[in-house]
């Protein structure tokens, strides 16, 4: 609550100092008058060591660096992506034009009740650029920012761009920490598993459980013995898919009751895998309803959509999962059975 009045507060001062120098500056642009900051980009981001964004609703997200893995609030790794576009965004960023005085008024007005703040902390206690992140141009090529260093705010606002890229900017600096979280289902070294066991609902015949023992592999039914005359090989070559396995995005828009009904209707499939040192990821999926209303050849729709599932992981998080993806690692227990010719 406190940091919420702090922001609100800085808010207003913003509004304040758009009045003053709106009333007191008799030229159309702003570009010239004292005190205007525009250095936004950042040439070393790999000084970079947190990212605090904000959001003028309260939400707030929290990005810092261990070692070379950045991390989500202190909890979990970051997608990858999506903090190489912020870094890039924050190496590239350059001002495309002043602010037109006609509009100044109400930019400034805007920052203050929609802004977003990012702070951009390079080592220090005390973030080294601070941008106050307003929204797009009428012709979505520009973004409206105020940029804050060693503590003072510029006095005026700027429309900022990335040179070459088309659209505007506020999209990249979200306050939603899931957005942040990497994609990953499964990422594992093969001499990381100890045990993947895939359980299929209604095909419960094909269901089985790959164990890694000091050995090499063996296969069972989940209830059943183990299955006879594998093919060690292809079990291996199974196995090390594991090591790239991602989610396509986290749900956002769901209501937590739909999310409820899909939770409690009977699976798809699931997956868990135990590693070595008795951790464990499993995803339990669902079918998704043909929204689209995707017909066959014969011009009959499909019952599920044929290109993406929801996908529940670790009792956690609610995704959208690829066919794609998934085809690879739901393969028949038949499958690792020795082909005799």
């Amino acid at each position: 609550m406190k940091k919420n009045k702090l922001l609100i507060a800085i808010l207003l001062i913003l509004v304040a100092i758009a009045v003053y120098f709106f009333a007191t500056n008799k030229s159309g642009t702003l570009e010239d008058v004292e005190g205007a900051k525009s250095d936004f980009a950042i040439e070393d981001t790999l000084s970079i060591t947190k990212i605090f964004i904000a959001d003028a609703k309260g939400k707030t997200v929290t990005l810092s660096r261990s070692k070379d893995v950045w991390m989500v609030d202190g909890k979990y790794v970051a997608r990858p992506d999506n903090v190489r576009l912020l870094l890039k965004t924050f190496n590239r960023i350059a001002v495309k034009a002043p602010v037109p005085k006609a509009a100044f008024n109400n930019i400034v007005k805007s920052i203050a009740t929609d802004g977003i703040k990012v702070e951009i902390y390079q080592g220090e206690n005390t973030p080294g650029k601070v941008y106050y992140v307003g929204g797009a141009t009428l012709d979505h090529q520009g973004t409206y920012m105020l940029l804050e260093t060693e503590g003072v705010k510029s006095k005026v606002p700027f429309i900022t761009h990335i040179p070459g890229f088309i659209g505007y900017l506020t999209t990249r600096f979200f306050t939603q920490p899931e957005q942040w979280r990497d994609a990953v289902v499964f990422r594992y070294l093969p001499e990381e598993i100890k045990t993947i066991t895939v359980n299929y609902y209604e095909t419960p015949e094909e269901s089985f459980i790959i164990h890694h023992n000091s050995d090499g592999y063996s296969v069972t039914g989940i209830d059943s013995g183990e299955v006879k005359d594998i093919d060690t090989a292809v079990v291996k070559e199974y196995v090390e898919r594991y090591q790239k396995i991602y989610y396509e995005m986290i749900d956002v828009e769901s209501t937590k009751e739909k999310i409820d009904s899909v939770i409690s209707s009977p699976p798809y499939f699931s997956i868990e895998v135990k590693d070595m040192l008795g951790g464990s990821n499993k995803i339990v999926v669902y079918h998704m309803p043909n929204f689209r209303k995707i017909v066959d050849k014969n011009e009959k729709e499909y019952p599920y959509d044929i290109d993406r599932m929801y996908g529940y992981l670790n009792n956690e998080l609610f995704t959208y999962i690829q066919f794609a993806t998934f085809d690879q690692i739901t393969l028949p227990r038949s499958y690792f059975i020795k082909k005799h010719i």
